[in-house]
C-alpha cells in the first residue's frame, strides 16, 4: 500500500519538473525574441545608415556594436546565423577592406536574407503560441 506522503511527495516532483520544463521552454522563447530583435534593430539601423549616405560604405562602429549584440543574443538559439553575424560587425568597422577582397563578401550576410531570417523565426514563434 502506498503511503499519502510517498503519493504527495511525487506529486510535488512532477509538479517541480514540470515548472522546470516550463520555465525552459519560456526562456528559450524569450531567447528567440530577444535575438530577432535584436538583429531587427542592426539591419534598421543599418539600411537607415546606407540611405542616408546614398550607399557609401564607409567604417561605422555603431553598426559594428550593433551587429556584435545580434551575433550575442543569436549564439544561444543558431550558432551558424550568429557566426554570420559576428562577419557583418567586422565588416562594418573597416567596410572598404571587406569589398576590396571578393570572396571576403560571401561571409557577410544580405539584409534582405536576414530580415527573412527574422520574419521566419516570428513565425514559428506564433505557431507556438497558437
Amino acid at each position: 500500500m502506498i503511503q499519502l506522503s510517498t503519493l504527495f511527495s511525487g506529486i510535488k516532483t512532477a509538479d517541480s519538473l514540470v515548472g522546470k520544463v516550463l520555465s525552459k521552454k519560456g526562456t528559450r522563447i524569450q531567447n528567440k525574441v530577444d535575438a530577432v530583435s535584436t538583429m531587427q534593430l542592426a539591419i534598421n539601423a543599418t539600411k537607415a545608415f546606407l540611405v542616408a549616405g546614398e550607399n557609401n560604405y564607409e567604417p561605422n562602429l555603431n553598426l559594428s556594436t550593433l551587429w556584435l549584440s545580434a551575433f550575442t543574443a543569436m549564439i544561444k538559439i543558431d550558432k551558424a546565423l550568429a557566426e554570420r553575424l559576428r562577419q557583418k560587425s567586422k565588416f562594418w568597422s573597416n567596410p572598404q577592406q571587406w569589398l576590396a577582397e571578393a570572396n571576403s563578401m560571401e561571409l557577410v550576410p544580405d539584409l534582405d536574407e536576414l530580415n527573412e531570417k527574422c520574419d521566419l523565426i516570428m513565425v514559428e514563434l506564433e505557431k507556438r503560441n497558437n
